[in-house]
């Protein structure tokens, strides 16, 4: 880790910065259905699109091939962000968190290639969910109505989903 100062929420030394951090986020859509991450943070389990923090000078293409290859071991192509959705805890007293998730369209490189836990010990499981499978979920943020309608068909454009938690 470097000891130069970031522009992302997290500093050098660990603490929190005044400003949110930015996720890159991949919506990987394959014949075996939606790839989903599963993580637990504070005794919750819950599922997220896999991907994760960009860092400074690093582009969201950039971010989401480092991360994928870090979680999962895949390799992919992103496309065209397709939504974005910020996530912004109640009590910053005690749990200061704000996330700016950036969703990105992308493709396996290898549609074959076998999904695997890589070194990201927060990553706990990847699995692929068919729409139906994934009202079931929790999903974090919470956006799996709009999960579910890409199963049918991506936006024709980017959407603002708004702030969940």
């Amino acid at each position: 880790m470097s000891a130069e100062p970031t522009q992302s929420s997290q500093r050098a030394d660990g603490s929190r910065g005044a400003g949110p951090t930015v996720r890159a986020a991949a919506l990987i859509l394959t014949d075996r259905g939606l790839l989903l991450v599963r993580q637990q943070r504070l005794d919750r389990s819950y599922w997220l699109l896999p991907g994760g923090g960009v860092k400074f000078g690093e582009s969201l293409a950039e971010a989401l091939r480092r991360e994928l290859l870090e979680e999962l071991c895949i390799e992919i192509e992103p496309g065209r962000p397709l939504a974005l959705v910020e996530a912004i805890s109640g009590d910053m007293a005690h749990y200061p968190k704000h996330v700016v998730h950036v969703i990105v369209q992308a493709t396996l490189n290898d549609a074959t290639a076998p999904v695997r836990l890589g070194e990201d010990p927060a990553v706990l499981e990847a699995r692929y969910f068919t729409r139906e499978a994934l009202h079931e979920l929790t999903v974090r943020p919470s956006i799996g109505p709009f999960l579910e309608a890409c199963c049918e068909a991506l936006p024709h454009q980017m959407q603002y989903l708004g702030v969940v938690w």
